[in-house]
């Protein structure tokens, strides 16, 4: 008896080819996800490729160079008065104000010494300049007056080999930061109040004082 080919039922194969075509979307998900890191590596190097790439122009930066110690610029004038043999010949620049008098040095009157004072210290430093640069300042610093806030820019000495060794600064630009003032002493009576008030209560006391002791007699 001849068999003749067999039939698949429709049912069946449907669900043959849903299975078949979820299996090949998985394969593909999951070659597409394995694919992912690879790309993002390849993104990586590149962005470290081009991070390391000399900057174009004069923008270049060079790691090696090593940092210039001649010019420190802003400093105070408690670290100069305090300084180290680092400071020495190096260029500085200092605010301060101006106190005392201005020295002439030598018989030229082509130079002079002034002296600035740290703000709210007592250090000091002497300056020397060219009378040009010390006709800027307008007040010296005194009891009843505030002096001139110059900037001076110039080259501190340790030991200054032209100037008997001191420590000092040559002035190369001079700033005035503030001008100077007088500040005359104004009368306050409410600064004599606790005075009278102590004088008041000692006379109390001794008037009392006196009081008893006569009454002990």
């Amino acid at each position: 008896m001849a068999l003749g080919p067999r039939r698949v039922s429709r049912p069946k194969l449907a669900r043959e080819l849903v299975s078949k075509l979820g299996l090949a979307m998985a394969l593909a998900m999951a070659l597409g996800l394995a694919g992912m890191p690879m790309l993002g590596c390849m993104d990586g190097r590149s962005d470290v490729a081009f991070a390391d790439e000399p900057a174009e122009g004069g923008n270049a930066v060079n790691t090696q160079q090593l940092p210039d110690s001649s010019f420190i610029y802003d400093t105070s004038i408690g670290d100069l008065a305090q300084a180290d043999s680092y400071y020495d010949n190096q260029t500085v620049q200092v605010v301060g104000e101006v106190v005392g008098d201005g020295i002439r040095s030598g018989l030229d009157d082509r130079h002079q010494w002034i002296t600035l004072s740290a703000e709210g210290d007592s250090s000091t430093i002497s300056a020397y300049m060219t009378s040009e640069q010390v006709m800027k300042i307008d007040t010296f610093g005194r009891y009843g007056a505030r002096g001139t806030m110059l900037q001076v820019r110039g080259t501190f000495h340790l030991v200054c080999p032209d100037h008997d060794g001191i420590s000092d600064l040559h002035a190369e630009v001079v700033t005035v930061v503030s001008r100077g003032e007088e500040m005359p002493d104004e009368f306050d009576a409410k600064a004599f109040v606790p005075g009278v008030v102590t004088v008041a209560a000692g006379l109390a006391m001794l008037g009392v004082f006196y009081w008893l002791r006569e009454r002990q007699r």
